[in-house]
């Protein structure tokens, strides 16, 4: 085990990765170098987070210029079809509408216990009190 460390140690300074075989000078001459390059690269990465961040300002502005030239372009395209929806009265589909008000009627019937939702008048609509669990 010994010997493969010294094999790395000295193949590590020969490559001039490490200061092995120098005296406290030169070590630390290379440790602060290594600290420099570390801490460097860190703010060169942040700098270009922080960059990155402050264009996403612009992201909904290219949006907005995006939707706005498709929407003329499908404006231009259905402007013949737009016309004759324009002519064409439109009618409110009131048959959801109906089914909502039968179903709340039933609910209401199923919780007072009658027979049918006959007789049935809406005065008020508020918000019911929650009931808090001790």
């Amino acid at each position: 085990m010994k010997k493969r460390s010294a094999i790395i140690c000295a193949t590590a300074c020969a490559l001039g990765l490490t200061a092995c075989g120098n005296d406290l000078g030169e070590r630390m001459t290379a440790a602060a170098l290594n600290t420099v390059i570390g801490m460097g690269t860190v703010f060169v990465v942040l700098i270009i987070i922080i960059g990155v961040i402050s264009l996403f300002k612009f992201i909904p502005v290219i949006q907005d210029r995006l939707a706005k030239k498709k929407a003329s372009e499908a404006q231009a395209e259905s402007g013949s079809a737009a016309v004759e929806t324009i002519n064409a009265p439109e009618e409110a589909d009131l048959t959801d509408d109906l089914e909502l008000v039968a179903v709340i009627a039933a609910a209401i019937a199923a919780s007072e216990g009658a027979a049918s939702a006959d007789g049935f008048v809406v005065r008020s609509i508020r918000r019911a009190g929650r009931v808090r669990r001790a």
